[in-house]
């Protein structure tokens, strides 16, 4: 497609949803909604390829409409987690994430505009697969944590002080990438604070990310880059998802296929990051001879 053409598609009306399109979505925000609330994470990894390629809406409008989605199934999973008599949420641990993830978003969303991201999801495809990799077929049991302890884990100012930096790295990945922070926290949290189990860093993770998305929404809102009318229908879908995948992930059993289910998704993110990268690198003529 030549420049042209693609800056007609960028700014061509877009198609408002029928009712069997709306349908569909609701049913795809509800099993991205639940996906991801059993692994920590917001569900734009998911959302953006959904309405980039499936949807045929540009890449920017597609990375700012999925943030609705990850806004709606992180504040259910949220609230839903909160008030359940065995939650796994670390109030310390998440209140310190949420207050460095705001300032990590807003220089995630200004970098975003000045920097060529190949380079750096070249280095995030290598690192996604290794964690992914280590989740999947590790020794060390992290999801066997008990719930209980979660909660009531003692954090020393060494703990905060790295949480409080995975927070800030968290942050910045949501917008500069177009993942939610969730797949830096979770791995994250399980490496720096072991005792949260997959159960605590899961749960903060998702509490972290709703500050997160709330205000990249806010940003990308204000940049016209969110699209209500396909966004809102994907983000009542998952707003649902969210209720129902923190009632399965705290069934006895299910940790391990939880933490099964996250060691795929960074695996489909770390594929996603490499074919971006050899576009990106044809595109820019530094793979020329590349076939």
């Amino acid at each position: 497609m030549s420049s042209a053409s693609a800056e007609h598609s960028e700014s061509a009306p877009l198609p408002t949803p029928g009712a069997g399109t709306i349908l569909l979505l609701l049913v795809l925000g509800l099993a991205i909604g639940t996906w991801s609330a059993l692994c920590g994470i917001g569900g734009g990894v998911f959302a953006v390829p959904l309405l980039h390629y499936g949807f045929r809406r540009p890449l920017k409008l597609a990375v700012g409409s999925s943030l609705l989605l990850v806004a709606g199934s992180t504040s259910s999973a949220t609230i839903t987690e909160l008030f359940r008599a065995d939650s796994a949420l670390h109030l310390g641990a998440a209140a310190t994430m949420i207050a460095t993830s705001f300032v990590g978003a807003r220089i995630g969303f200004a970098l975003g505009k000045r920097l060529d991201t190949i380079a750096l999801k070249a280095v995030f495809v290598v690192l996604l697969a290794v964690v992914a990799l280590d989740l999947a077929f590790g020794a060390d049991p992290r999801s066997a944590q008990a719930v209980g302890d979660a909660r009531l884990l003692a954090l020393g100012a060494p703990d905060y002080v790295a949480i409080a930096g995975l927070g800030l790295v968290a942050g910045v990945v949501a917008p500069l990438l177009g993942v939610g922070g969730g797949l830096v926290a979770v791995p994250g949290l399980l490496f720096l604070a072991p005792g949260l189990g997959f159960l605590g860093a899961r749960a903060t993770s998702m509490a972290m990310s709703v500050f997160t998305a709330w205000q990249s929404v806010w940003l990308h809102r204000r940049e016209k880059q969110v699209e209500l009318a396909l966004a809102a229908w994907l983000a009542l879908g998952a707003i649902a998802g969210g209720f129902v995948g923190v009632r399965l992930v705290h069934v006895e059993g299910a940790t391990v296929l939880a933490q099964r289910l996250l060691a795929a998704t960074l695996l489909f993110v770390a594929v996603r990051f490499l074919t971006d990268v050899v576009r990106g690198a044809r595109a820019s003529g530094r793979w020329g001879a590349v076939r």
